[in-house]
């Protein structure tokens, strides 16, 4: 499974100009994407909520709601703030 939140530098581009290295970067990359299969807490909320609400899946909306809730956090990703 790819954990994008444990290793920031999985994807970290190698300091060179020599094209060897930079096409093994790729490629472990690449292999590194493919791994995965199952999708984060964020994936299947932000989806389920999509889907429910008659959105079309996957969408440019969908995709910046993805990415908020990354940003904030599952946990907190929905939660309206409650005025006391």
């Amino acid at each position: 499974m790819l954990n994008l939140s444990g290793d920031l530098n999985l994807f970290k581009m190698p300091n060179t100009t020599n094209p060897t290295e930079v096409l093994n970067f790729f490629r472990e990359s690449k292999e590194k994407m493919s791994e995965g299969g199952s999708k984060d807490a964020c994936y299947k909320k932000v989806k389920a909520r999509e889907l429910a609400a008659g959105n079309k899946w996957p969408s440019a909306y969908a995709s910046g709601r993805l990415a908020t809730c990354r940003k904030k956090g599952a946990s907190n990703y929905g939660n309206s703030k409650k005025k006391k």
